[in-house]
């Protein structure tokens, strides 16, 4: 009965109010991060709400941000969902840089060479409206790097150490800062190692361990109060990285990248950047049993068969963009942009066999992902309107030409098995725009409304994919040459009132999609791993749709005590009434925060219903419902000119056994972890 009200309570609001998040956005300070969600959470008070302690990851902050779930495979790297929306249907830039993993199962996303030592904020956009930076439907995700404090002291510096006891885990992290007349510096940097941890029943979860060290530089050189220019360099490796949910490891997940920024900071305000990035991902599976036995029909017997894959894959991007804003008449302000990427994809995987009491077979090559060539140029034209004093009206509109040519014969050699006729080079126009409106009420109330369309190309990967192995349904994937743009008609709306000790923020959203890409059953096509179901191919469905909503609320009845909570759901159909698949159900995030004189206590409790909407066709499982809590509290306090902080919490305090709707395979979550952490600055 309880959760049947919660629920009801929570679809009721979508129909009572609609409306898209304040254009007016709020910005949360995370002391080194702050993150933008349009939403009202710009008390200090709330700012340990995102990360459960110093040394959280991306994947930590991102699990608690509005309209954000995780789909997990292992601990490290999970890939972020947005409203239902995930991989080639987001937007997923750093400093509105194109960046592209190289993994063809998805084990490296962006967000996976990010550490929060060197992000200064998160922008969030969701729906069409996320143009800016390329034309998608389901939402975007722009990381800006930390920049150097030009008006900081001459030095800083500060070192930390941490550790977690469920995974014997250790965290070092260190900043650095110069800055002297017209130039400045910063650099900071992390070292991660974690060894498989522990889950809340006692069992060991094998292959959960990794290592990871990450590095940021930024030089910054201002000849005057309105110009810069910036070069950043951010190098990421990890290595023995595993992956519990998946048959296969990564020895080497590697990314870096390179950047230059000019910026001018007038009236009309310009900023051009050039950039390029490479991610190079190793996956081989040399520490799994990849013994199977197979039916040897002429004898009637079974044979073992042992088979090693390596699967490297490499992807390189080139990119830059020139950005107007400029004011024109005293209540508009239009902005321009022109944009241009090149990358370079290539994935391998080659399989060596052998059959028991046989000599090992020649090892067979094909390129998962083959050699490809990706070239997108885009304009975008946004302006902002305010009509009256209240009412402020949006327009923008992105046009993108994409050209694909193959670099590789394997490409229309592999797809000629399945009578596919490859094109070399293919070229394609998408396209996005979008109309918004927000309304100011003299009661602290604001009301927006957008609508929009927007297309979105293939990735490389729906399009050229070569037997990549799902393991959340158990299929080999196949590509389709001939796929359209997928498309989506999307509408939003947000209710927010602002008061002095109180705050709420509604956000229903609805997306209509035509030519839903998605993987259909081809029984006609053998399964090539031993573990397949069979064969999917990536296919155009007429139509699907999403429905998402989060609300927020934050109390504040003194200046030492904060309440925050955070509920979000997503419901997805695929034609008529087909749960669409990778669906989580109602998450709430409920925190409590008592903070005076460096001292802060926080109590957090983190909770979902079951999902009981499934698609077995696609593997899924009814989800059991969880509820975790975790504690924390941290002090603060200065010596002569140096800074400490102490830290100490609980995880998932009474050491609950679950796993969430999206973590492939069912994994369980880690148990209880007691957390201890020290820095030290100046």
């Amino acid at each position: 009965m309880y959760k049947s009200l919660v629920l009801g309570l929570l679809i009721l609001t979508t129909f009572i109010v609609k409306g898209e998040k304040n254009s007016w956005k709020d910005t949360v300070s995370l002391k080194e991060v702050s993150v933008s969600v349009s939403v009202p959470l710009n008390n200090k008070e709330v700012v340990d709400f995102y990360r459960s302690n110093e040394f959280s990851t991306l994947d930590n902050m991102n699990a608690r941000l509005e309209g954000l779930t995780l789909i997990k495979r292992g601990a490290y790297a999970l890939e972020p969902q947005m409203n239902g929306f995930s991989g080639g249907q987001l937007n997923v830039t750093i400093d509105g840089m194109k960046m592209f993993g190289a993994c063809t199962d998805k084990m490296d996303p962006v967000t996976s060479y990010i550490e929060p030592t060197n992000l200064k904020s998160i922008k969030l956009k969701s729906g069409t409206n996320c143009s800016e930076h390329g034309c998608n439907i389901g939402g975007s995700m722009d990381m800006s790097l930390q920049e150097p404090d030009e008006k900081g002291g001459d030095q800083t510096a500060s070192i930390s150490y941490g550790t977690e006891s469920v995974s014997n885990s250790k965290n070092v992290l260190f900043s650095l800062g110069l800055n002297k007349e017209k130039w400045s510096w910063i650099s900071d940097g992390v070292y991660r190692k974690t060894e498989r941890y522990r889950a809340g029943n006692g069992l060991i979860i094998p292959f959960s361990q990794f290592e990871k060290t990450n590095l940021h530089s930024a030089l910054k050189y201002s000849p005057n109060e309105i110009s810069s220019l910036k070069a950043d360099v951010l190098y990421d490796i990890a290595r023995n990285v595993g992956y519990p949910a998946l048959p296969m490891d990564v020895s080497l997940a590697r990314g870096s990248l390179f950047a230059l920024e000019y910026q001018r900071k007038a009236i009309t305000q310009l900023k051009a950047k050039v950039y390029y990035n490479q991610v190079v991902h190793i996956m081989d599976d040399s520490q799994r049993d990849s013994l199977y036995l197979l039916k040897n029909k002429p004898v009637g017997k079974s044979d073992s068969v042992y088979m090693r894959m390596d699967m490297p894959g490499k992807s390189s991007t080139f990119g830059s963009y020139i950005q107007l804003m400029v004011p024109w008449g005293e209540r508009n302000k239009l902005t321009l942009k022109a944009d241009h990427y090149t990358n370079y994809s290539l994935a391998e995987m080659t399989m060596h066999m052998r059959y028991a009491g046989q000599a090992p077979e020649k090892p067979m090559y094909m390129q998962t992902w083959p050699a490809m060539l990706r070239n997108v140029s885009g304009v975008y034209a946004e302006n902002s309107s305010y009509l009256t004093s209240n009412l402020m009206v949006s327009t923008n509109a992105r046009l993108d030409y994409n050209i694909d040519q193959l670099d590789s014969e394997y490409g229309p050699e592999q797809f000629g098995i399945f009578n596919y006729n490859v094109e070399k080079v293919k070229t394609n126009v998408i396209k996005s725009i979008n109309l918004s409106a927000q309304y100011h009420f003299e009661t602290d109330l604001n009301l927006t409304a957008t609508a929009g369309h927007s297309e979105r190309m293939p990735t490389i990967g729906e399009r050229m994919g070569f037997y990549l192995f799902n393991a959340y349904d158990g299929f080999d994937y196949i590509g389709n040459p001939n796929l359209m743009s997928e498309q989506s008609n999307f509408m939003k709306a947000t209710f927010q009132v602002t008061k002095p000790t109180f705050k709420i923020n509604i956000s229903p959203s609805m997306s209509f999609l035509s030519d839903y890409i998605m993987g259909i059953t081809d029984p006609g096509i053998p399964a090539m791993n031993f573990p397949a179901k069979g064969i999917r191919v990536y296919t155009n469905v007429p139509k699907a749709k999403l429905f998402s909503t989060d609300v927020q609320l934050m109390y504040t009845p003194t200046d030492y005590f904060t309440a925050f909570c955070l509920s979000k759901y997503t419901y997805g159909e695929i034609n008529e009434g087909e749960a669409m698949p990778l669906m989580a159900p109602l998450k709430n995030v409920l925190a409590l925060q008592y903070q005076k004189n460096g001292l802060q206590l926080q109590a957090e409790c983190e909770s979902a219903l079951s999902q009981k909407r499934i698609n077995i066709l696609y593997g899924e499982q009814i989800t059991p419902s969880f509820t975790v809590v975790n504690l924390k509290s941290s002090y603060e306090f200065s010596y002569s000119k140096l800074s400490f902080n102490t830290s100490a919490g609980v995880t998932n305090l009474f050491n609950k056994v679950y796993y969430e709707h999206l973590d492939i395979g069912r994994i369980y979550r880690p148990g209880r972890s007691v957390e201890l952490y020290v820095k030290v600055g100046y």
